[in-house]
């Protein structure tokens, strides 16, 4: 345990000579403007719809994509994306699928229905696209049934014949390239790996320099790789939550011509870059000055998708935890909590929020808030919306604690207590231990129909030996309430703890640290579910003596009260000036009771820094590389206690925006 924190369809046609805007797209013919025909936009495509004397209109559908059409001799041009990333999330780029199933068909091109019973024959460039039926790769040339897709692999262009019957006319598609770099120019695959939080504070960039490498191990640049003479036009970048709503969006990105990587070769590809994007936590973050134009708020189990200036979905990458660190890449963990608010006393107003309704709502506002910032680690608690948070009385005095003060053996004596006012007594013998007395209070409370259970504490600094609390309920569960009567053992202290919070939650000193105070453990051990693998968080009006705005008790200090975060409403109002929540979970996550600056060089801008208030980017809110890897070993699935579980990434819809 450790003190914490102190003190976001229109179709327009336009018809001039050899050309058309069809919905955001230019359609030039080769034929004159009298040869044209009617252009329709279906769902999900752009087609070309009318009749010609030579054979059909060719026409491709793609979100993104541009058609020509006409009589035979016209040129039918269509534009795709390599379809690098993973709509069904199976771990596999769409375009290395033996097989797609329909989400894994998000970005595909369908061809108009007028190629039905055509060939396809590309000649340069056949391996930057592949055609798709049914799901499955077919080889160019086979005769393609109604419902035939395109599907881009590799930036270029692919020149092809198509062919009905007798008739034949060219077509030409064109793949463009959306990928991601990270600070050392690395590609970022966008199924393999993931955007992750940003960690690092804002800092200057020269916004020009598309091949200069930064220090941000999160930020990602938008490198477009387009086929001589082609662009994609304008991009801009919307982060979606986990659950698939609209978070943020990042407009007006600047590319500037960059150098091209290994997924882009050709002597006819030129490649462009944006500035480095960083995926943040709040606004806070998101609006400062030096980083407002490249920010964009994120969230882990959410996505980062990349989009044309139409809204169309051009490329997408999933925000879990860092790419490199000690223990390797960090997919998405979930943390499990149980947050409970308590009262002044029994049927009074809540700790915060003045109503119930409000203090769930300021609790969720706060674990929000907290599961945001450790989204750095890749760590979630889930859809806060749907948390339970209890509003609850305090408990009866039902915890006989024996050896309370510094653990010393039985000298003999009876102690006689008042059991939901029925008198029950035991007999101590001199030299035993209070777990010794602790069991004889165990028999006789349930010799008189009460459930008793024993639950031993650390030893204290000053202790001989370990304290050990007796909890008594009724035959029903709950919990009983229990009066010392009288006790002749001159050595063993016996003591009813209680909680009685108008003069505040008496909390532990640098000797009992380790055990807690009898108030706390009387608190917690109330409420606590007696599952290692979750996080109790309780909030308090106020701690007694004043100068505590948060506490936490951990799982390596031996002691039975464990994995547990206690915050007074100062430590929930402190909000983002001290993250108090987020780094009192800190303690419990990484089972570590110190902070860095505690025996090391002090670091205001991080989130376990011991004594840091400042609510702007630059206060207490970062998390190292280093810290996020600990966590994972003292808390994730493989740890002694998982307080960490993974949680598999799934599909995720990202549809064009109109």
């Amino acid at each position: 345990m450790r003190i914490g924190r102190i003190a976001g369809g229109t179709t327009v046609t336009h018809v001039k000579r050899a050309a058309a805007l069809v919905v955001g797209a230019c359609v030039l013919s080769h034929s004159p403007a009298s040869a044209q025909v009617p252009r329709f936009r279906t769902e999900g495509s752009t087609s070309v719809q009318g009749s010609a004397p030579s054979g059909p209109a060719p026409s491709a559908a793609k979100s993104m994509g541009t058609t020509q059409s006409g009589p035979v001799g016209s040129l039918d041009r269509v534009v795709l994306v390599a379809d690098r990333d993973d709509d069904d999330a199976n771990g596999i780029p769409d375009g290395e699928e033996a097989k797609l199933d329909t989400l894994a068909r998000v970005d595909l091109v369908t061809l108009d229905p007028r190629f039905t019973g055509a060939t396809i024959v590309a000649g340069a460039g056949k391996d930057k696209a592949r055609l798709i039926v049914d799901g499955k790769p077919v080889v160019w040339g086979a005769r393609l049934p109604r419902g035939a897709q395109l599907q881009g692999l590799a930036p270029g262009h692919v020149s092809a014949v198509a062919r009905l019957g007798d008739r034949e006319w060219p077509l030409t598609i064109e793949v463009h390239g959306v990928g991601l770099r990270d600070g050392k120019n690395a590609v970022v695959d966008p199924t393999r790996q993931h955007a992750s939080i940003d960690r690092t504070p804002p800092g200057r960039i020269n916004p020009d320099d598309a091949d200069a490498t930064f220090a941000d191990e999160d930020a990602l640049r938008i490198v477009v790789s387009s086929p001589e003479g082609a662009s994609l036009g304008k991009i801009s970048v919307e982060s979606l939550s986990a659950d698939g709503a609209s978070l943020d969006t990042l407009t007006g990105i600047k590319l500037t011509p960059a150098s091209c990587d290994g997924t882009s070769t050709g002597t006819d590809i030129g490649c462009r870059a944006s500035a480095p994007i960083r995926f943040v936590v709040d606004d806070v973050d998101r609006a400062h000055t030096l980083v407002s134009s490249r920010s964009v708020r994120a969230e882990v189990g959410g996505a980062i998708v990349v989009r044309d200036g139409a809204g169309k979905k051009l490329q997408a990458i999933r925000v879990a935890g860092p790419r490199a660190t000690p223990v390797g890449p960090i997919d998405r963990l979930r943390l499990s909590i149980r947050p409970i608010v308590m009262r002044l006393a029994p049927g009074s107003g809540p700790a915060v929020g003045g109503t119930d309704a409000g203090a769930i709502t300021a609790l969720r506002q706060e674990l929000a808030l907290a599961s945001a910032t450790w989204g750095q680690c890749g760590i979630t608690f889930g859809p806060i919306s749907q948390m339970d948070v209890k509003v609850v009385n305090p408990p009866p005095p039902y915890l006989v604690a024996l050896g309370d003060d510094v653990g010393l053996p039985a000298s003999g004596g009876e102690i006689r207590l008042r059991i939901e006012g029925k008198p029950v007594s035991f007999t101590t013998k001199s030299g035993w231990s209070t777990r010794q007395a602790a069991l004889e209070l165990q028999r006789v409370a349930t010799k008189a129909g009460f459930g008793a259970t024993l639950s031993e504490n650390a030893r204290i600094s000053a202790g001989a030996a370990p304290s050990v609390d007796v909890l008594v309920k009724k035959r029903d569960g709950q919990l009983a309430s229990v009066e010392l009567v009288s006790s002749s053992d001159s050595t063993m202290a016996v003591t009813v703890g209680s909680v009685d919070l108008a003069d505040g939650l008496q909390h532990f000193g640098d000797t009992d640290s380790v055990a807690g105070t009898l108030e706390e453990r009387t608190l917690v051990k109330a409420f606590e579910d007696g599952d290692p693998r979750t996080i109790e968080v309780i909030v308090v009006p106020f701690f007694a003596g004043g100068g505590r705005i948060g506490e936490s008790f951990i799982g390596s200090d031996g002691s039975s009260m464990r994995n547990v975060v206690i915050l007074d409403r100062a430590g929930v109002r402190a909000r983002r000036t001290s993250l108090t929540l987020a780094h009192e979970l800190g303690h419990v996550i990484l089972d570590e009771p110190g902070h860095p600056d505690d025996y090391g060089i002090d670091t205001p801008t991080l989130l376990m820094d011991s004594d840091a208030s400042d609510a702007s980017p630059f206060g207490p809110r970062r998390i190292t590389i280093d810290e996020c890897a600990r966590a994972v070993r003292q808390s994730g699935p493989t740890a002694r206690v998982p307080l960490l579980s993974a949680w598999k990434l799934g599909p995720m819809r990202a549809p064009s925006r109109p």
